[in-house]
């Protein structure tokens, strides 16, 4: 059981609303809100304040475990988590060891998102911030072993600019298995693609299909191979290198023609 399932079967056990729990602590409904969903972290004054409110110890409210100490105990082992919080992270921090569990959530906020949130263990653990470590991450900048964000790296990677085993990005993917508009890896799928097997629009590896297809067997309308080309248009390297040359100053042009020129010369 989480510290935030606890806490809600506390105060249903107490026949309280969230609003009443809030004005007791002084704090605001959407704080008690965050709480219970694991999306926040209760300061550790609070923490004392919900463990006398429900008369139970804090092991029991942190970790799902119930010990027999003494309040003036649990208070002073609370100050010195509190002053090692402040020297070391200046923020909320959870550590907990017995069920391989990791986590860092950081006060401050962006946009309603804590700016790093680190969320690592046995199990499907979440981390949701600006900078997101976890488990499953989801952020803007995110790292875990399935990540959703802006900038993404993971074992499934997701997002504007992926990277990972396998990458999905909407600009740019590169992996084992990489996915975009741009997009790198040993295989590749994209508008412009690069990799062991290659498929895109542009398409340059080891095996290439596209309509711009370039590498050691390329099949495409325009195909330059070394091994092998398949197209309306093939060109094999290096004993073709010249005729792709006059193909391309006449019927492409521009910064395409030279960059299947430049490949060209690569594979002769």
């Amino acid at each position: 059981m989480t510290t935030g399932q606890k806490i809600y079967e506390c105060r249903k056990n107490a026949g309280l609303t969230q609003e009443e729990l809030a004005e007791k602590l002084g704090v605001s409904r959407q704080a008690v809100s965050k709480w219970e969903s694991d999306a926040a972290f209760p300061e550790t004054e609070k923490i004392l304040e919900l463990c006398k409110m429900f008369s139970i110890s804090a092991d029991e409210l942190l970790f799902g475990t119930t010990r027999v100490s003494d309040q003036e105990d649990f208070k002073e082992k609370a100050t010195e988590t509190k002053e090692e919080t402040r020297e070391e992270t200046n923020g909320i921090f959870i550590r907990r060891v017995g069920n391989m569990h990791y986590e860092y959530i950081s006060k401050t906020e962006l946009f309603g998102l804590p700016l790093v949130h680190i969320n690592f263990g046995l199990g499907m653990y979440r981390a949701k911030g600006i900078f997101a470590f976890g488990n499953v991450a989801t952020g803007l900048c995110s790292f875990g072993l399935l990540s959703l964000g802006i900038l993404s790296f993971g074992l499934l990677s997701l997002g504007l600019l992926a990277f990972g085993s396998v990458a999905v990005g909407l600009l740019f993917g590169a992996g084992a298995v990489g996915i975009g508009a741009i997009a790198f890896g040993g295989v590749a799928i994209g508008i412009m693609s690069f990799g062991g097997l290659s498929i895109g629009y542009i398409a340059v590896g080891g095996a290439s299909v596209g309509q711009y297809a370039m590498g050691d067997w390329a099949s495409g309308f325009i195909a330059v191979g070394r091994s092998n080309a398949i197209g309306e248009h093939a060109f094999r390297m290096p004993e073709m290198i010249l005729e792709l040359g006059d193909y391309c100053n006449e019927n492409i042009g521009g910064w395409l023609g030279s960059f299947i020129q430049s490949v060209a010369h690569t594979l002769s």
